[in-house]
């Protein structure tokens, strides 16, 4: 996401997200199934906690989510 405001609305919006891992490994599933419920005063470098894939947990940050089908 470039701005808070955009990951704000596509989490309105039910968009599917992944989680645009900075260490990826090929043919890992990274697509989010859960979300720690964001916080307004939250910016694009908080850390939040989320589930992708089959169950693996991670602490992101945000400016590293992005919509599914996109780099």
């Amino acid at each position: 996401m470039k701005t808070f405001e955009e990951l704000k609305q596509a989490i309105n919006d039910r968009i599917s997200l992944v989680w645009n891992d900075p260490d990826h490994i090929e043919g890992n599933d990274y697509g989010i199934t859960y979300m720690e419920p964001i916080q307004d005063d939250f910016d694009l470098y908080t850390p939040i906690l989320i589930q992708y894939g089959e169950g693996s947990e991670a602490e992101v940050y945000l400016h590293e989510i992005i919509k599914h089908g996109t780099d």
